[in-house]
C-alpha cells in the first residue's frame, strides 16, 4: 500500500474514531445528564440537572427563542411579601438570605433563561423562567405563568405528584397549591387576570441547591475577606 492510501485510511479511522466517541466541541463541554431525573420536574430538568449549551438548545426547540443574562437578582416572592411570609415561612426567610442585605441589589452567580413566545409552539405558557447555579449547573428556581389552559396542567399534576395541600387566599380571589419533596416545593396559584380570565402561576423552589449556592456564596466572600485582611496586614 503506498503513502497516499495510507494517509487516507488513516484520516478516515480517525473520523470514524470521532462519530463513535462523540468528539465534537459541544458534546465535550456538555456535562453528563442524570438517567433519573430528581423530584419536580419541567421539561426533563429536576433537582439533579446540570445547565449545558446542549440543555439550552432542547429548551429553545420545545420552547422558542430565549433571552438570557448572567449574574441576577433572584426573587422567590409570589402574590405578597406579607403573603409569602404567612403561608411559606422557611421560603421567606431563604429570600431574605438571598437579598441581605435589605434594600440593595444582590446579584447572584447565575444564569436566567427567559422565554416568552412559547405559545408559538402551541403550549400554553406565557412567561418562563429558569435559574441555574453557574458553579453546580443544577436548577435553583423555575417560575411559569399560564393562562386559562392552565388548569390542565394542575390536573395533570395532581395525577403525577398526588394529594397536595392548599388554601384560598384572604384579600383576593385566589387559591395556592402546594407540594412538598424534602425541602423542595411545588407551588400552583390561580386567580383571575384584570379582564376576569383564569390565569395560573407554577413555581419550583429546588431549596437544597439554593442552600448549597449560599453556602458556597459565604465560602467565597471568607476566602475574599481573608485575601483582603492579609493584603492590607502586609502594607503596613
Amino acid at each position: 500500500m503506498d503513502k497516499h492510501n495510507s494517509f487516507i485510511l488513516l484520516i478516515v479511522f480517525f473520523i470514524l474514531a470521532c462519530l463513535s466517541s462523540g468528539c465534537n466541541n459541544e458534546s465535550a463541554k456538555t456535562p453528563p445528564q442524570p438517567k433519573d431525573i430528581q423530584g419536580f420536574a419541567f421539561f426533563d430538568l429536576g433537582a439533579n440537572s446540570r445547565y449545558s449549551s446542549a440543555i439550552r438548545r432542547k429548551l429553545g426547540e420545545k420552547l422558542g427563542s430565549d433571552a438570557i443574562s448572567r449574574q441576577n437578582v433572584i426573587d422567590l416572592t409570589i402574590y405578597t411579601s406579607s403573603f409569602f411570609k404567612r403561608h411559606f415561612p422557611d421560603l421567606f426567610n431563604l429570600n431574605r438570605e438571598l437579598n441581605l442585605p435589605q434594600g440593595q441589589r444582590v446579584e447572584h452567580d447565575t444564569t436566567k433563561l427567559m422565554y416568552r413566545y412559547a405559545r408559538i409552539k402551541d403550549l400554553p405558557f406565557k412567561d418562563i423562567m429558569l435559574y441555574f447555579s453557574n458553579d453546580t449547573g443544577n436548577p435553583l428556581f423555575f417560575k411559569i405563568s399560564a393562562g386559562p389552559d392552565g388548569a390542565a396542567i394542575l390536573e395533570s399534576l395532581k395525577k403525577k405528584y398526588g394529594t397536595s395541600e392548599r388554601f384560598q387566599w384572604e384579600n383576593k380571589e385566589g387559591s395556592t397549591l402546594f407540594w412538598k419533596d424534602g425541602k423542595d416545593f411545588f407551588i400552583v396559584s390561580s386567580t383571575l387576570d384584570r379582564l376576569g380570565d383564569p390565569e395560573y402561576l407554577f413555581c419550583i423552589y429546588y431549596v437544597k441547591n439554593l442552600e448549597k449556592m449560599l453556602a458556597m456564596e459565604k465560602t467565597k466572600k471568607l476566602s475574599e475577606q481573608k485575601k483582603i485582611r492579609e493584603a492590607g496586614e502586609s502594607a503596613f
